[in-house]
């Protein structure tokens, strides 16, 4: 299975292996609709819980494949995940290979520019 940490980096993933003639309705993608926080102590966090109900409802999962974001949190997130869950499935990291999330990735690959957001100067001359 697939994890990712928002919706949009599903929507990117699967849209990418619709590019590459890959057939993304065959993979189980799930999202965590949002960061996942853990513990200062990985030993202390759970297992969030849409993964663990995604997992219960699915016994045949042995491979996770972590597709977290390229930032501070996403990296911390992959590895208390990698901790908790080591002893029960393979755990595959797998970051996107450009930009900070697979939203970015798939810009990228699909070479659209993402917009600059415009923002206004406060000491106006």
């Amino acid at each position: 299975m697939h994890l990712f940490e928002a919706a949009i980096d599903l929507l990117s993933y699967a849209t990418y292996l619709k590019c590459e003639g890959k057939d993304y309705k065959s993979e189980n993608l799930l999202s965590l609709s949002g960061v996942y926080q853990p513990k200062k102590e990985m030993k202390d966090s759970k297992i969030p819980i849409a993964l663990t109900t995604f997992l219960s409802a699915n016994p045949q999962i042995k491979t996770i494949v972590l597709h977290l974001d390229n930032d501070k949190v996403g990296r911390l997130c992959t590895a208390t995940l990698k901790e908790l869950l080591q002893k029960d499935y393979k755990i595959v990291d797998d970051p996107p290979p450009v930009g900070k999330d697979f939203n970015d990735f798939l810009l990228s690959y699909l070479k659209i520019a993402r917009p600059k957001l415009k923002r206004e100067r406060s000491d106006v001359r």
